[in-house]
């Protein structure tokens, strides 16, 4: 079962906007049908130092007698709680969290350990433990047992019940080395939380939006093209009947190393998550004997349900340097793969051109991540408000299908006031225009609907493109700076408000342009 992306991971986040109850809803399924899943439960929260009695029986949204609703409360054969679970993506803590649910523990007066746990994206946990401690605290005599590792934990009152902040990723990976009954339901459940566990959202600085960042990422899309045509030359690689070609990740291209088809490009999950890198080959998972055989499997990562291998870059002040260093390296997996050839000469074309990638790293990476969220989240906005003003300045429903990533960057066609246009990150106008990475681009045919849009427009590579500013992100600054100097725990929260700004200022203007095309007679 793939970890990264699974039907469900992929269904459920266009079905419903509230992917924090559709993962409780499979967790207590799961833990309600698998006796060896509530046993890989317990033994997590005795990671975190506490043993709890035995767990027979799970339930959904528990009212409180307060009012408050855990996602889950977990009852002994007795019907006595033993555990509260509440399970977190990105939202922020309710009123009622933790304190409410620390009420339910202490009420129980007989002398037994219970737990109340937190599970949240393991991106998260260093912001989120922090905030519960600190409300805690507020109520409670708290005392941190642990607060760093895979389960932090702390003792609440009596010191018989425990406060516990976990991951999705530990918890089901204990139940998946328990439960062989669940082992499918617990896959899917994987890749619902890896998904929703890439979502977190980096804001930008003013100086993270220079347009020096998209031109390295240009210059990192030329050297997948030169590394691939130098290593053709010598006869490791080979295109023939092959494309270049983007997918959702990055640009990049299909080549074939040593006889197999792999693709080869910029895959910003797994430069944020996996590797320091920005550079991956991807391959289909039926080679996954191939790569046993060559010893490559030692290197890979399950992404996007494709095996995937990182391709490291030599931190090189010369664009030549980088360049040799991605070449010896297609040089070694070619001959992992059987595939004998001459030695390499070495590349002393532009030899001083400057090699700038070493400015960047995953945070980048996992700032385009947030970006490719924003550009999803705006068009799907956008429809549903254009269809609750009844105006349908914009729409994506007919072109639901069609999401792209070019060479430019990642985005989809979308119609603004009935003209078609791509809507997403655009490189080249990033690094030669306007320090944003959100344009929109019309197609040939569309170009005359310009009219009389008053709206900056700049022709890139034949095409007419439209910056999308993102004031909210750019006027972030001073509040990132404050936030630096207090308490990380309020980071998290921050973060979704600046992205909720955000992504309300890119509907405004998308808005605005389409208002402008509607009234220029498009």
């Amino acid at each position: 079962m793939p970890i990264d992306t699974t039907l469900f991971a992929h269904i459920a986040p266009r079905l419903t906007d509230r992917i924090e109850d559709v993962a409780v809803d499979a967790l207590g399924y799961i833990l309600s049908n698998s006796a060896a899943a509530r046993s890989a439960l317990a033994e997590v929260l005795k990671d975190g130092g506490i043993r709890v009695g035995s767990i027979d029986r799970v339930e959904t949204w528990e009212i409180g007698d307060e009012g408050e609703i855990p996602d889950l409360v977990c009852f002994d054969e007795k019907g006595v709680k033993q555990v509260l679970i509440e399970a977190k993506f990105w939202a922020d803590l309710t009123k009622n969290q933790p304190n409410q649910y620390l009420n339910q523990l202490l009420e129980d007066r007989n002398g037994k350990s219970r737990a109340l746990l937190f599970v949240a994206p393991r991106a998260r946990l260093e912001t989120l433990w922090p905030e519960l401690c600190r409300r805690a605290e507020e109520k409670f005599e708290l005392t941190v047992m642990s607060k760093s590792g895979p389960v932090r934990s702390a003792t609440i009152g009596n010191d018989i019940h425990h406060m516990q902040l976990t991951s999705w990723a530990t918890l089901l990976e204990r139940m998946a080395s328990k439960a062989s009954d669940a082992e499918s339901d617990i896959g899917q459940l994987r890749g619902l939380t890896d998904r929703m566990d890439g979502d977190a959202f980096l804001p930008f600085r003013s100086e993270d939006l220079a347009s020096e960042s998209a031109q390295q990422m240009l210059d990192v899309m030329q050297l997948i093209d030169d590394a691939t045509n130098h290593a053709k030359r010598i006869g490791w690689v080979d295109t023939e009947g092959l494309k270049a070609v983007a997918w959702e990740t990055g640009y990049g291209r299909y080549v074939r190393i040593g006889g197999v088809e792999t693709w080869f490009g910029v895959n910003f999950s797994g430069w944020a998550r996996k590797g320091n890198t920005p550079l991956w080959l991807s391959y289909w998972k039926g080679y996954h004997e191939q790569l046993e055989q060559t010893g490559l499997a030692t290197r890979k990562f399950e992404i996007d349900d494709r095996y995937c291998i990182p391709i490291p870059l030599l931190s090189a002040d010369h664009y030549n340097a980088a360049l040799n260093s991605v070449v010896s390296e297609l040089e070694s997996i070619a001959k992992a793969f059987g595939c004998a050839g001459p030695a390499p000469a070495l590349i002393d074309s532009d030899s001083l051109r400057s090699w700038r990638l070493k400015n960047l790293g995953p945070e980048f990476a996992e700032r385009m991540l947030g970006v490719r969220r924003l550009v999803d989240d705006a068009a799907n906005r956008a429809t549903s408000q254009a269809k609750e003003d009844n105006e349908k300045w914009a729409n994506i429903d007919e072109l639901r299908l069609v999401i792209q990533a070019r060479r430019t960057g990642y985005g989809r066609f979308i119609r603004i006031g009935g003209v078609k246009t791509w809507f997403g990150i655009h490189f080249g106008g990033w690094a030669r225009h306007s320090n944003t990475p959100l344009w929109l681009t019309l197609d040939y045919p569309e170009q005359q609907k310009l009219g009389d849009v008053s709206a900056v427009t700049y022709k890139i590579d034949g095409k007419y493109c439209i910056p999308i500013e993102l004031p909210a992100i750019l006027d972030c600054d001073e509040l990132l700076d404050s936030l630096n100097t207090s308490p990380t725990d309020a980071k998290s929260g921050q973060n979704q408000r600046i992205y909720d700004a955000a992504l309300d200022s890119v509907v405004d203007s998308l808005k605005s342009i389409a208002k402008q095309f509607t009234s220029s007679g498009s």
